[in-house]
């Protein structure tokens, strides 16, 4: 009977591979009935088989590695498997060394390794070998391979549990020979082991718990702080535009006042000049007034007067429209959920924090007809400033801004396109981690895009990044048109 029986389990799905494997179980099977054995005979067994393996690791490793580096698997796999091979080829080394040196390697010993070695080599690691290279094959990239099966659930446990049933079957028909002592003592030292792991399993889980916990707590305290620091800028944003919007109102009044006062009185300068043009000539007065126009700079007055007031009252319209902005920006009475016009509030936004882009970046528009949107108006407002500021800060000199909104179906989707510095895959995949940034010290507090993937998830939308390290980032934001109604309780 064999020591492992040679099944489904063992196979990865690439011909080339499942044909070596097969030829290390044969290899096994063939030494096993020697190797258990006692004295000479197994010692003899040994040296043979440390040659044999030897052989099949360069053989065999060159094979997977030539494969995964055809296939451009990811570099942090490849690394990380070469390591596994090489941890391998320096264990059967030492086992060769020793043999010869001493003859000191039991053949038990040598076996239960390579058991190990091949059940947790090929059940596991070969086997992520196989997905991965098969998920390249199909049009996925490296690196979304490697991330998928190392977030995955693998199923090598329970193939693994399925073929140490079959190998631990046929064990015991050859250990009947073996004393009932014995026989108790493994199974006593088997669950003492058994629940040693459990226990540290369970410590495990629970001091994992807590540091979740810890984290989360200390997260939602650190957003709370910036929630309320938002509602206190907002508090004081709406105090400021309603002062300043009172004064506002009165001067603009009184330049409208001023400039029908100033058209009445170049009426009536008008009317005296009609009336000077019919005095006889040589009249003293039309030399005195003449000299007096000349002096004032009537002409220049009549064409300035008139323009200067027109550019005081659109300054004060601009400033009335970015008091305004600022009133819609902060939203100090609006915690509730409201059809929101998404697209004047990206203009509310924008004209606030127009200072921080506009010495970096042109800002072009291509907004869409979009429907009102169901959302809380002030954090859907906080989501884009947050969305600009960055893509202003990730340009290095000038560049621009590209911003855009549509429709697709029952959601509407914003995006804000930069020609920043991109990013790295390894800084894309932490963007929305709480306290994660890549700002000097003292530049910023890693918050504000996890504030903004917390609001966009509470208000059922996904936000999406799509940037390189050279060629600028992209943010997708996706919104539902309407709020999903709440759960009911059970």
């Amino acid at each position: 009977m064999n020591l492992m029986v040679w099944n489904e389990h063992f196979l990865t799905g690439i011909d080339s591979i499942d044909i070596q494997h097969k030829k290390l179980v044969d290899m096994i099977n063939a030494a096993a009935p020697l190797l258990t054995q006692t004295g000479e005979v197994a010692a003899r067994k040994v040296q043979p088989l440390l040659e044999q393996l030897t052989e099949y690791a360069e053989s065999h490793f060159s094979l997977e590695e030539a494969l995964m580096s055809e296939s451009g698997i990811d570099p942090r796999y490849g690394s990380y498997h070469h390591g596994i091979h090489t941890a391998f080829t320096s264990e059967v080394a030492l086992m060769r060394k020793e043999a010869m040196a001493d003859g000191n390697v039991s053949g038990n010993d040598l076996l239960r390794f390579l058991i190990s070695w091949l059940s947790f080599h090929i059940l596991a690691e070969d086997k992520q070998v196989a997905r991965q290279l098969s998920a390249i094959s199909a049009g996925e990239p490296a690196a979304r391979a490697y991330d998928s099966i190392s977030r995955g659930d693998s199923p090598a446990m329970t193939v693994l549990t399925d073929a140490m049933i079959d190998m631990f079957s046929l064990l015991t028909t050859r250990n009947l020979e073996l004393a009932s002592i014995n026989r108790e003592l493994n199974a006593t030292k088997a669950e003492l082991f058994a629940a040693n792991q459990h226990l540290e399993a369970r410590v495990a889980e629970r001091t994992q718990a807590l540091q979740v916990a810890g984290s989360q707590i200390e997260r939602a305290q650190e957003q709370l702080l910036q929630s309320e620091k938002m509602s206190a800028v907002g508090q004081l944003a709406a105090g400021v535009a309603h002062e300043i919007n009172n004064p506002i109102g009165f001067v603009k009044s009184n330049l409208g006042a001023l400039s029908g006062y100033v058209d009445q009185m170049f009426a009536l300068i008008a009317a005296y000049e009609n009336a000077l043009s019919e005095l006889p000539a040589e009249h003293p007065g039309r030399e005195a007034l003449a000299a007096a126009r000349a002096t004032a700079e009537f002409d220049f007055l009549r064409q300035d007067i008139p323009d200067v007031l027109r550019d005081s009252s659109d300054g004060l319209s601009r400033v009335q429209r970015i008091v305004g902005d600022l009133k819609d920006f902060s939203h100090v009475d609006e915690g509730e959920w409201l059809p929101t016009d998404i697209n004047k509030g990206l203009e509310s936004t924008l004209n606030v924090i127009w200072n921080e882009v506009k010495y970096k970046a042109e800002v072009v528009k291509e907004l869409a007809d979009l429907p009102r949107v169901d959302c809380i108006p002030s954090q859907i407002n906080q989501v884009l400033m947050n969305l600009m500021v960055n893509a202003a800060q990730a340009i290095e000199g000038r560049g621009s801004i590209t911003l855009r909104t549509g429709v697709v179906g029952d959601k509407v989707w914003i995006e804000v396109v930069d020609t920043g510095k991109g990013m790295t895959t390894e800084i894309r995949r932490r963007i929305f981690e709480p306290f994660y940034t890549t700002k000097p010290v003292g530049k910023g507090t890693g918050l504000g895009l996890s504030v903004t993937w917390d609001i966009v998830e509470r208000h059922g939308g996904s936000i999406e990044v799509e940037s390189e390290p050279g060629r600028g980032s992209t943010f997708r934001l996706t919104l539902p048109v309407e709020r999903a109604a709440p759960a009911k309780p059970a």
